[in-house]
């Protein structure tokens, strides 16, 4: 499972968490937690709700809009965190989460995920069957840079590189990993699909939610980073 830092973890909590007391009298059903489900993936990865979602989970489209903001924020952090090793200025670390969050923003656009059945497993416990098809754009974009598309660029450096040397190097890997992104878009595909049971559970603040660790293997699985 790829990491997330602390950051995604706090912009998606409030998102996560559905109150016993929205369920009405009759508790959760299998139709809730199934509809609770595709909210928080169409709300997270598409960055849209249907009203039934939001009336549900009691948020509103500017709530949507928020949490579907941050979870791109986040994305783009935890690029940065992954794949650069230098301390990057404030500026330059500010204008490239702006720009991931926007190449993450048309990437999410391609999710494909199906939430196709909930059942009760206990009184406080829902299980959802999800399927998903990886997006494979990374790994074309990896292919791409091991098949000499950072040939440049690694030429213009020498091979015992200043400190200043290799952050200038890193920034312009960056950048030259979202161009590549950008080329490929129109070929992304998916890798086969995968199908998980996530778990909607009841916790002892009687609130509904999601576990984290159930979420992190969905979330793992929208775009494929395993390029080994």
């Amino acid at each position: 499972m790829k990491g997330k830092t602390t950051a995604l973890a706090l912009t998606l909590s409030l998102a996560l968490l559905l109150p016993l007391s929205a369920c009405g009298g009759g508790g959760l059903s299998a139709d809730d937690a199934k509809l609770y489900v595709q909210g928080i993936l169409d709300e997270n990865y598409l960055g849209k709700s249907e009203a039934d979602f939001r009336k549900l989970i009691d948020i509103t489209e500017e709530d949507v809009e928020e949490t579907y903001a941050g979870s791109l924020e986040t994305e783009a952090q935890f690029f940065l965190d992954s794949f650069v090793e230098s301390e990057l200025p404030e500026e330059d670390q500010d204008r490239l989460l702006e720009e991931l969050s926007t190449m993450y923003r048309q990437v999410y656009a391609h999710s494909k995920y199906t939430v196709e059945s909930a059942s009760q497993v206990d009184d406080t416990t829902f299980g959802v069957k999800v399927t998903v098809e990886p997006i494979d754009i990374f790994h074309q974009v990896a292919d791409a840079l091991n098949n000499g598309a950072a040939d440049e660029l690694n030429s213009s450096y020498p091979d015992q590189m200043t400190d200043e040397e290799y952050l200038a190097y890193e920034i312009e890997w960056v950048e030259l990993f979202m161009d590549l992104t950008y080329e490929k878009l129109p070929q992304l595909g998916y890798l086969e699909s995968q199908t998980l049971l996530v778990q909607v559970a009841l916790g002892d603040d009687d609130y509904w939610t999601i576990p984290d660790e159930d979420f992190w293997s969905l979330d793992a699985l929208i775009i494929d980073y395993n390029l080994g």
